[in-house]
């Protein structure tokens, strides 16, 4: 490990140190994994938690956003584990952003669509046919964010209350569509590139399109992406025995 004495070093100078030397550290990230087997590395780890524990002690947020968003994946994946006390958002952002390939910006944008509420104007029943779809995939896409970009503290997870109210903004539209008898706008749907937005069309369009219904769950239950893979392969079971029910009167005994 490194003598130096990192309290004695200004801010910028652990920022540029810290950069530095994630990327000779790498992390599972890396674009070169020889750095993880790279003997030197034994030594590059402690120097970047006592590097990480000064700035952490200091705590200088905006400068260490900098970090988060660096465009070296090392340091951002140095970043995000080291500073998640001090920045838990952006930190968290970052980490969710290496696994998905997305910026630490683009994530955070994610969690912001998806806690944002449709809006109130218009109503349901005052919208077009195609508003409805369009209002339909929206919900499925803030769906699919809220069970990967979002934490349980801040309301995601598949049974948490972001999610949930998401869930709902999808039932209600498809409810909708249902009631006017044009869920088969939903049909064209099944080729959307966005695995939630197929999951959920096919699911509703069961009794209209059963036979496209049913090929395109079984082609979302075939790629084990969770949650949608598990209930696609729920909503096949059902179907199958004769239990579907698309719109039950409560919305809280739908499962998401």
């Amino acid at each position: 490990m490194s003598t130096v004495n990192f309290a004695r070093m200004t801010t910028d100078e652990l920022l540029r140190s810290f950069a530095e030397t994630a990327k000779r550290a790498g992390t599972i990230f890396s674009e070169d994994k020889s750095k993880l087997l790279n003997p030197q590395r034994r030594t590059l780890v402690p120097e970047m938690q006592a590097l990480g524990a000064e700035l952490g002690r200091r705590r200088p947020i905006e400068k260490l956003r900098q970090l988060f968003e660096d465009d070296d994946p090392d340091v951002r994946g140095w970043a995000g584990p080291q500073f998640l006390s001090v920045d838990p958002d952006w930190a968290t952002a970052t980490f969710t952003g290496l696994c998905y390939n997305l910026s630490t910006r683009e994530v955070l944008a994610w969690r912001d669509r998806i806690l944002r509420r449709a809006p109130k104007r218009p109503r349901l029943d005052e919208m077009t046919v195609p508003q409805l779809v369009d209002r339909f995939v929206d919900a499925c896409e803030r769906c699919y964010g809220s069970t990967r970009f979002l934490t349980d503290e801040q309301g995601g997870g598949p049974s948490m209350k972001a999610h949930n109210k998401v869930a709902g903004d999808i039932y209600a539209a498809a409810k909708e569509l249902n009631r006017r008898g044009e869920l088969r706008a939903l049909v064209p749907l099944f080729k959307h590139p966005l695995i939630t937005v197929r999951q959920r069309a096919a699911r509703y369009c069961l009794p209209v399109a059963t036979e496209r219904a049913i090929a395109t769950l079984e082609k979302v239950a075939a790629t084990k992406e969770l949650p949608e893979s598990s209930s696609a392969s729920w909503t096949l079971d059902l179907w199958r025995k004769g239990q579907y029910c698309a719109f039950p009167d409560d919305l809280k005994d739908v499962r998401v």
